[in-house]
């Protein structure tokens, strides 16, 4: 039996209507031909039903809560004194309020992602929410960089905590009045069990049909990403000498961060030109990311000006994918190696540039792969992994629920429910593939900007070699001056 109630009054809904679930965005409803079921064919034509917006709708399956939502508005409402009085209702998940409810105006600071998570639940206690299966990987729930919510709803907040924790997040109803928040990681993920590809499997669980969508549209195996501005890890150390007029002067690299700045061996003060803009006063100002400086007064000819600071440099990071190569290499008998080139805008480190590749090689390399399953039974958990097997050995492995499409038709006292289930082999791609960004957004929150953290990094230069007293003899050549070694033999000096 399928019952609708809003405020306590039970209605009935002619048609069918569709209950969409989607990870991480809230579920909604559109009842259409909506009428309280006490009413007789008099009353459909002599009464007029309009509930009022937020007002609470509860949906009973089998005299069990099935679902409850909010009723958003009214429309489609039919005035004619001729025909029957029906309306429209648009009905909304709780979650909804968690981007339409109130916008939080606090700071998030000296918290760990677990600490932020309960302090925003905590503000929004109001609207019904606790804290759910807050499951989070120890290396990543560390303590996060200042976090402004100013103007933020809970939502928006949410997104960012699940960004830089590597998590995924949801909403699911525990009672009619209370939504439970849940966050946890992939990779903490107990399996729900197999879903076969077999008749017995599927007439058990009355699976209509099963489909799948393959991409394999990107074979790259080698990966380059470089950034043309990484702070470098050897401190560089330049003197120059004052021409007695100008007040900037020049270095041999660009500028990431000054250790110390000395005139005649007198330390001087050194501040950034945005510490400038504040009026802060010093001896010299510089830029970050530029290749000069300047001072606030003139120096005689001659004065020796020496400066240490660390360079902002370019950073290299290659990675194979070695299988790859010679799978190509096999099938085609040429080169197996296809190349993508990646510039990174933002600063980052060797570590975080290698992650990032191999990323690349790890996701891009392998197919992404979609599993559609309609059936006639509830079956699968919205959010659960699931391992699926086949005769298909492409297909086989992990799979997320990602979205839950429920077609409920009712007509007198029968309901047909029909549900459709989403599944995705790639649902931690994206947390991968942003590791960088991530971890960046965690160290620095959203309150300061143009902060710069030295860094281990592969350092890419060129240099000018001058040799002191070289004398050159030309050697006579005797025979073919053919190498003598093996082909790829090593050579020792």
């Amino acid at each position: 039996m399928f019952k609708i109630y809003i405020d306590d009054i039970e209605v009935k809904c002619d048609n069918q209507f569709d209950i969409e679930e989607e990870f991480m965005n809230p579920s909604s409803i559109i009842l259409t031909n909506v009428y309280p079921a006490s009413w007789s064919v008099d009353d459909l034509l002599n009464n007029y039903y309009f509930p009022e917006d937020y007002t609470k709708c509860k949906i009973y399956k089998d005299d069990g809560l099935y679902f409850v939502g909010i009723v958003k508005n009214s429309a489609d409402m039919e005035l004619n004194p001729l025909k029957p009085h029906y309306c429209s209702l648009q009905i909304l998940d709780p979650s909804t309020l968690l981007s339409e409810g109130t916008t939080l105006d606090y700071v998030i600071a000296n918290k760990t992602v677990t600490e932020a998570i309960n302090q925003v639940i905590s503000s929004i206690s109001d609207y019904g929410f606790v804290a759910g299966n807050i499951q989070i990987p120890e290396q990543y729930d560390t303590l996060i960089g200042a976090y402004s919510t100013l103007d933020k709803a809970p939502f928006d907040v949410f997104q960012y905590l699940s960004q830089i924790s590597l998590t995924r997040w949801g909403t699911r109803m525990v009672d009619e009045d209370t939504t439970a928040i849940d966050f946890f990681s992939p990779e903490l993920l107990e399996s729900q069990g197999t879903i076969e590809l077999t008749k017995d499997y599927c007439s058990q669980n009355h699976i209509d049909s099963i489909t799948y969508d393959y991409s394999t549209d990107d074979y790259r195996n080698k990966q380059i990403i470089t950034s043309d501005e990484v702070f470098g890890n050897i401190e560089q150390s330049q003197t120059i000498l004052s021409n007695g007029y100008d007040t900037s002067f020049t270095t041999e690299q660009k500028i990431g961060k000054i250790s110390s700045i000395k005139v005649n061996n007198v330390e001087k003060t050194f501040a950034t030109s945005d510490e400038q803009n504040l009026g802060i006063t010093a001896d010299f100002y510089y830029t970050v990311s530029d290749s000069k400086f300047d001072s606030s007064s003139t120096y005689s000819a001659g004065t020796e000006i020496e400066i240490n600071y660390i360079p902002i440099v370019q950073g290299r990071e290659v990675s194979y994918n070695t299988p790859e190569i010679n799978r190509i290499n096999d099938n085609l008998g040429r080169n197996g190696t296809i190349s993508q080139y990646e510039n990174r805008t933002d600063v980052t480190s060797s570590k975080e540039l290698q992650l990032v590749g191999q990323s690349y090689i790890k996701f891009k390399g392998v197919p992404e792969i979609t599993l559609t399953i309609n059936s006639r039974n509830d079956f699968l958990i919205l959010g659960g992994k699931y391992n699926f097997s086949g005769p298909l050995n492409q297909l086989n492995g992990d799979y997320l629920v990602k979205t839950k499409k429920t077609t409920v038709t009712q007509s007198d006292e029968y309901n047909w429910f029909v549900y459709e289930y989403e599944l995705t082999n790639s649902f931690d791609v994206e947390n991968e593939l942003n590791y960088f960004d991530n971890q960046r957004s965690k160290s620095n929150g959203n309150i300061s900007q143009g902060e710069y953290i030295a860094r281990n990094v592969d350092i890419e230069n060129t240099a000018n070699i001058i040799f002191s007293n070289l004398q050159i003899t030309e050697l006579e050549i005797t025979g073919d001056n053919t190498l003598e070694s093996g082909l790829e033999m090593p050579l020792v000096s």
